[in-house]
């Protein structure tokens, strides 16, 4: 197969797997986030390998590109970002508490903990199986972006979006385009709620 007829199938298989995305549940990640917004919680967000950087994409582009001009921010963190403190829970404690370490004392019922994860926490990453637990264990509510068969996370989070693939790099890639469709899902929102309202004269 020569390279041209790789990049090909790639991108079929691509498009096919966007075409099957749960719309429902892609609603309801946005309703989720936005509800969150409106109530003044926050956000934690969390991952591990290349769905760690997804996370930090979600926080980074919560936290401004959704945000019309002159308005609050989300109040939003990624459990990755401060490598000193991972790296002490993850040294000191359990490793796969390190999540659930920094969400101690901190998460709320009014939060939103949102993880991403390839194989959903089956045979991998059971920080973010115990991080999703801890977080409804105190009454928050969990959006998680997942593939494969989704996993521990897909079967007990709040809500979830699945790329029904046993891909690696197509579940990851798809989830940045789920991420970047809610953002702008969003950011719609936000900016219609902000326009001021017309008054008949």
């Amino acid at each position: 197969m020569n390279s041209t007829t790789r990049i090909t199938a790639f991108l079929q298989e691509t498009s096919r797997l966007l075409g099957g995305l749960d719309l429902a549940a892609i609603d309801r990640a946005r309703e989720l986030l936005l509800d969150c917004y409106r109530q003044g919680g926050r956000i934690y967000s969390a991952g591990n390998g290349g769905s760690a950087s997804t996370a930090q994409h979600f926080a980074c582009d919560l936290a401004k590109y959704v945000i019309p001009p002159g308005q609050r921010p989300f109040d939003v963190r990624c459990l990755t970002d401060n490598v000193s403190l991972y790296t002490a829970w993850a040294n000191d404690a359990d490793r796969a508490d390190v999540f659930a370490n920094q969400l101690c004392g901190l998460l709320t019922a009014k939060d939103v903990l949102l993880l991403i994860s390839v194989h959903g926490g089956s045979g991998f990453s059971a920080d973010l199986v115990r991080a999703l637990r801890f977080a409804h264990g105190v009454g928050a509510r969990s959006l998680v972006l997942v593939g494969f068969d989704g996993g521990l996370l897909h079967r007990e989070a709040t809500c979830s979006i699945r790329v029904p693939v046993e891909s690696t790099p197509q579940t990851e890639a798809i989830h940045l385009v789920v991420e970047h469709l809610l953002m702008a899902l969003i950011r719609e929102d936000l900016a219609a709620e902000a326009a001021p309202t017309l008054r008949p004269a």
